[in-house]
């Protein structure tokens, strides 16, 4: 039997993406079904991309937003900004000195921006020495977490998980054993993406946005539809500050809910970018029997759920695999936010918590016509009230890297 001494429990969440950045509206807003058409990008237009919408973030990360002094904000590139509105956010709410907490945030990209800078100054000047010398610590792989820090003035251990669409899961799984292993106490633990013309370049040559919706971005992103036609990318930035169950109590903390487990796998076998559905289910059935729970336990699943075609429909046969003749409560919050990548995991996982403690599931908007194939296993279609015990939430990435995040409302009881 597992340890529970040192129980994880979320005690702060802070989320950016298209819906805004305050959490209690955005809660209100799925929970209502309530979805906002996504917006054109103006360099997405200029490339001539098939894809012209994301789901962009247009709240303030100015200097002055965040309370930067000159000598932090030449080293932050726009992921690092979101990541630290996001995290402000969930400190506040948390009420804690995150002084000896662990950084554990990173993006699919880091900031793609000051390598094109670099590589216009030296076309242009011919000259390696008229290179910024402050670009280093945006272009690292830990950009992010790295940032953080320097901003906080935190002590404890930081790294940046990257592990493509997983990898804001992956964070927060790092964090949670960072603290069960009695590294640290504390940790601030997520992920963030930022807009990049790169990056959407990439995504949209190999078909895997909605290139035929530019008109109905109301209707772009659309998981579980039987006219899916792909994903939609969301900026934005998921952070949780998680903590031992005995310090948050000993502290007099909003306990917002648990991580109680987690399953971690690869696919193994199969197409770099193509799920198998064997992946998605180690993961869950690790993640319920790491939480010393029966598939029976689990009432709703937050899925991976991005609109491609066959990705909802490899993750809905996997749990039809781990939840037998029981059809397990699900849904995909992707139709309001987009798909975040690396932010993903950690602003799902905020939100399946909110669902747990105040006992909602959030419909999956636009889901209608429905695929066929989940005629007899439809996803949750209207807002509903329910009382939820434990939620899963999913996160898959290229490369077939799988995690699924067992939550609670409260504390498991010692």
């Amino acid at each position: 039997m597992r340890d529970w001494s040192r129980q994880v429990v979320v005690t702060g969440a802070g989320v950016c993406c298209n819906l805004g950045d305050d959490v209690a509206t955005i809660e209100a807003a799925i929970r209502a079904g309530k979805n906002q058409p996504f917006t054109l990008w103006p360099p997405a237009v200029e490339y001539q991309a098939r894809n012209q919408v994301i789901g962009e973030y247009f709240g303030d990360v100015t200097d002055g937003a965040l309370g930067l002094k000159k000598a932090q904000s030449r080293f932050l590139g726009r992921a690092a900004r979101l990541a630290l509105k996001a995290t402000r956010s969930a400190l506040d709410q948390a009420a804690v000195d995150p002084a000896d907490f662990a950084v554990v945030v990173g993006s699919g990209t880091g900031d793609v921006k000051a390598h094109i800078d670099i590589e216009n100054r030296l076309k242009k000047t011919g000259d390696c020495k008229k290179v910024n010398p402050t670009v280093i610590p945006k272009i690292m792989s830990s950009t992010v977490s790295a940032n953080l820090v320097n901003v906080l003035k935190t002590r404890g251990p930081s790294l940046s998980a990257t592990a493509a669409c997983a990898g804001g899961a992956y964070n927060i799984v790092t964090a949670a054993l960072l603290i069960e292993q009695g590294l640290v106490d504390g940790a601030i633990a997520g992920g963030v993406e930022g807009t990049d013309i790169h990056f959407h370049a990439g995504f949209d040559a190999m078909r895997a946005y909605n290139g035929v919706d530019n008109d109905h971005p109301e209707r772009a992103s659309r998981p579980y539809a039987a006219d899916r036609q792909g994903f939609i990318f969301g900026e934005g930035s998921g952070i949780l500050v998680l903590e031992t169950r005995g310090g948050a109590e000993a502290r007099g903390a909003p306990i917002l809910g648990a991580v109680v487990g987690y399953g971690l796998s690869s696919d193994g076998h199969g197409d770099m970018v193509a799920p198998e559905q064997d992946g998605a289910y180690r993961a869950l059935t690790q993640a319920i029997a790491h939480a010393e729970l029966e598939p029976a336990d689990i009432d709703y699943v937050n899925t991976h759920g991005t609109s491609t075609r066959r990705g909802d429909l490899s993750e809905v046969r996997a749990m039809r695999r781990c939840f037998g003749d029981r059809a397990v409560r699900y849904s995909s919050t992707k139709g309001y936010t987009g798909h975040t990548i690396s932010a993903a995991g950690a602003i799902e996982a905020a939100l399946t918590l909110a669902m747990l403690r105040d006992g909602w599931v959030a419909p999956s908007v636009n889901a209608e016509p429905l695929d066929p194939e989940l005629a007899d296993y439809p996803p949750v279609l209207v807002p509903t009230d329910c009382e939820l015990r434990h939620a899963i939430s999913n996160s898959f990435g290229f490369g077939g890297t799988n995690v699924a995040l067992v939550l609670c409302a409260a504390p498991r009881p010692l």
